[in-house]
């Protein structure tokens, strides 16, 4: 059996705990191993803006780089694309710089740990497409969302910042997925842009802008659902709904599902236990019944 390391981060142990879940599910359904990093950290995503202390948060994913390492060398799957970027840029950088990769082992060994750089960090997406593969994934589609239109919102982060497993500026890896799942990618402008991200903490105006932009864009071309693999993203998509309604006059009510939640939907798994459908603000269940 195929095994990666799951790297759940902050996100998924609370707000996303759906997307947490659905992962697990489908993996398992997939015939792929997942296992938790022993004593891992967070990745302090936003240390380096908030406390300006850029070597704090290389040490901080260096710790979860040299565990996992330790611990098996499996690859570490990261579902959050904040932690995956945060995450893959340090390895990378440890990977290019010797002095700094240095500098990071002798504060590691006050833990007595050590990396060696011998780990990769991949998106959820990577190793869906890539390793997993469409075809085995529409395999295992029992229950395929015929008929249903779906909005696959990657952001900023998603495939960044090296492009990788995926097309920076024309990603097409998430339509590839929901195309597997049975159910119909519609192609919209505002794929990439940015949600705002936590710019909620304090420019809600301009971010009720962005968001409203995002399901304009995806609402305009058919979409019923959207869909992405960001927690962040989500979250912006849907609680604040009702608020951008308000603030641009709008009436968006437009299911924002995890990717994993729809291909569980698809796989036949139960909706509530292995989906966690029922953790949506905005249900999901009506949009999905419109399945042939």
């Amino acid at each position: 059996m195929t095994k990666y390391f799951l790297y759940s981060g902050c996100s998924l142990e609370s707000s996303a705990s759906n997307y947490l879940i659905s992962v697990e599910s489908v993996f398992k359904a997939l015939g792929v191993e997942l296992r938790e990093i022993e004593d891992w950290n967070c990745c302090g995503a936003s240390i380096a803006y908030i406390a300006a202390n850029q070597l704090s948060q290389i040490v901080l994913n260096a710790r979860n780089l040299a565990l996992a390492e330790a611990q098996g060398g499996y690859d570490i799957v990261a579902p959050c694309s904040s932690c995956y970027i945060v995450m893959n840029q340090v390895n990378r950088e440890l990977e290019e710089d010797p002095a700094l990769m240095k500098k990071v082992n002798s504060i590691l060994a006050e833990g007595n740990l050590t990396y060696k750089g011998s780990v990769k960090v991949r998106h959820v997406l990577d190793v869906l497409y890539n390793d997993i593969g469409v075809e085995k994934i529409k395999g295992l589609a029992k229950k395929p969302l015929k008929g249903i239109k779906v909005g696959g919102y990657v952001g900023c982060q998603t495939v960044r910042p090296y492009g990788e497993y995926d097309s920076v500026e024309r990603p097409v890896v998430m339509d590839r997925i929901i195309e597997a799942i049975g159910a119909e990618p519609v192609d919209f402008s505002h794929k990439i842009k940015c949600c705002g991200s936590g710019i909620f903490l304090t420019e809600l105006d301009y971010g009720y802008q962005l968001v409203g932009d995002i399901l304009d864009s995806a609402t305009s071309k058919g979409a019923k659902v959207m869909t992405t693999a960001c927690p962040l993203c989500q979250l912006n998509l849907e609680a604040y709904q009702e608020r951008v309604n308000k603030a641009l006059n709008k009436s968006y009510n437009i299911p924002v599902t995890f990717i994993t939640q729809l291909m569980a939907v698809s796989f036949g798994l139960d909706p509530s236990k292995d989906a966690c459908l029922d953790r949506n603000i905005i249900p999901v269940g009506k949009a999905l019944k419109a399945a042939a």
